[in-house]
């Protein structure tokens, strides 16, 4: 519509722009307490001398318990833009990428809710409920890379849904993807749960499913197969495309003992926010009149098990099921996307401009937010008063001191793998755990111990006549053996 003199009348900022200008600002306000992820700095590591040495890793050249043992880097290339970002712009460089990527995978999520009918602001409170679930998993960390690419794939298939076109793209993007993170195998399952459901025809209650026509299903298997291929297109070959399923089936000490990998604990305030996604799914199976698609409840379960049994997952579970949720809310009626006040809107994103900028935090919070909980005193302390010596230390400080501290070999780092193949990840878990902690000690001929303040280990030495305390913090305490 046009006015009398020609002009397009102005209607301020669109709805859904100005609801993801909330999304983003809830993001970022939990996303600055979260600079201080363990494994990122094995990854700056490993970027910078990839790019020294101008070749891929394929050993370890940063502990002394496993030199030499074989790697597969199986992130290299999101460590990419991290080092870069970091080189450029230290911690608040590293901070920026990661908001970006929750950026771009929420405004994805939101995208696709808005696409499959929900109104700006129901599609909006379900994407920030989704960001709140998906919080565990905020930091610095190269699984975002693969969530995003996930986001996309689901993008895809919803556009094929409606125009059968598209899927070209998927291709390219898995052999982009096996290159970020191992999390590509979940593309593959969602790609295969939206194939296999439009197999069947019908209706089963509130379910359904339309058959695929032969053309439609031809372009599925084509472009699965091709994505099959597509996987190979990495430095490591076939090693990359099975390391998942290494992973899954060989590395039970990793899935196990690391935290990240345990089930969720409803006593948690990630399973509270699990137990209430749950409950929402639940209220839209019982309150929805829209039919659901087989498709649908495949997704939902195949989500909800995954991100139950993991709790590293439950991002995954947020992008998987805040389009579906949200589409089947009817809490805010309407779906106009133009705005009543076009200037009271264009000054609520302003204000949320603004606050984004003032919420930022400074490189130097960002220090103190890493040095609160990474030993960068006991390291200068221990470059300055030149001591040196095999060091058994906390399983999250490994990377820190490689990235750190590059002159001293580590006991172990994130890169879990390699550790567990040889044993070394058991014997760390023993000693840390009071199980044989001296004759282990001992078995390492480790020299230094340095470990935060009030772990139990820390106790042991306490009272042990082979170790005595040689420097401590409000982080840490190291102790050297008694000779």
């Amino acid at each position: 519509m046009t006015s009398r003199n020609g002009r397009i009348p102005w209607r301020g900022v669109p709805l859904a722009v100005l609801w993801f200008a909330v999304i983003a600002l809830e993001i970022l306000c939990i996303a600055r307490f979260r600079i201080a992820e363990s494994d990122i700095w094995f990854h700056l590591r490993n970027a910078s001398q990839s790019l020294t040495d101008r070749t891929f890793l394929h050993s370890d050249l940063y502990t002394f318990t496993s030199a030499g043992a074989p790697l597969l880097n199986h992130e290299w290339l999101a460590e990419m833009p991290y080092f870069a970002a970091f080189q450029y712009g230290g911690l608040s460089g590293l901070l920026a990428v990661y908001l970006v990527l929750l950026w771009a995978i929420f405004g994805g999520v939101y995208y696709l809710a808005l696409r499959r009918g929900a109104t700006c602001a129901d599609g909006a409170l379900v994407t920030m409920a989704g960001v709140a679930l998906g919080c565990y998993s905020f930091g610095p960390r190269m699984l975002h890379f693969g969530w995003l690419c996930l986001v996309v794939v689901l993008i895809v298939l919803e556009r094929f849904e409606r125009t059968g076109a598209g899927l070209w793209i998927l291709p390219p993007l898995f052999a982009l993807w096996i290159n970020l993170h191992g999390s590509w195998t979940f593309g593959l399952v969602v790609i295969g749960l939206f194939m296999v459901s439009g197999l069947l025809s019908g209706r089963w209650g509130s379910v359904e499913s339309v058959r695929w026509s032969p053309l439609q299903l031809r372009k599925l298997l084509v472009t699965v197969c091709a994505c099959g291929i597509a996987l190979l297109i990495n430095p490591y070959g076939y090693k990359l495309a099975w390391y998942p399923f290494d992973l899954l089936f060989h590395q039970q000490a990793n899935i196990t003992n690391v935290t990240e990998w345990q089930s969720v604990d409803f006593h948690t305030a990630w399973g509270k926010m699990a137990l209430l996604t749950i409950f929402s799914v639940l209220a839209a199976v019982l309150f929805t009149k829209k039919p659901w698609k087989l498709v649908e409840i495949a997704l939902i379960c195949f989500a909800l098990v995954t991100s139950l049994t993991h709790v590293r997952f439950l991002m995954f579970a947020a992008i998987i099921l805040v389009p579906i949720v949200a589409s089947r809310l009817q809490l805010f009626s309407g779906h106009d996307t133009k705005p009543d006040r076009p200037f009271l809107s264009v000054s609520v994103v302003a204000a949320i401009i603004a606050a984004l900028f003032w919420i930022y935090p400074s490189r130097a919070e960002l220090e103190d937010d890493v040095d609160t909980q990474f030993p960068r005193a006991a390291l200068r302390f221990m470059q300055r008063e030149h001591i040196s010596g095999r060091l058994f230390h906390y399983y999250d400080f490994g990377g820190f001191i490689e990235w750190n501290a590059p002159e001293r070999k580590t006991f172990a780092d994130g890169r879990t793998d390699i550790f567990v193949y040889n044993g070394v990840f058991d014997d760390y878990l023993k000693i840390a755990r009071i199980k044989m902690p001296l004759e282990l000690l001992d078995k390492y001929k480790i020299d230094l111990i340095l470990f935060p303040l009030d772990h139990q280990l820390c106790y042991l030495l306490e009272h042990s006549p082979g170790w005595r305390t040689i420097y401590r913090d409000n982080v840490v305490k190291l102790y050297e053996r008694v000779r």
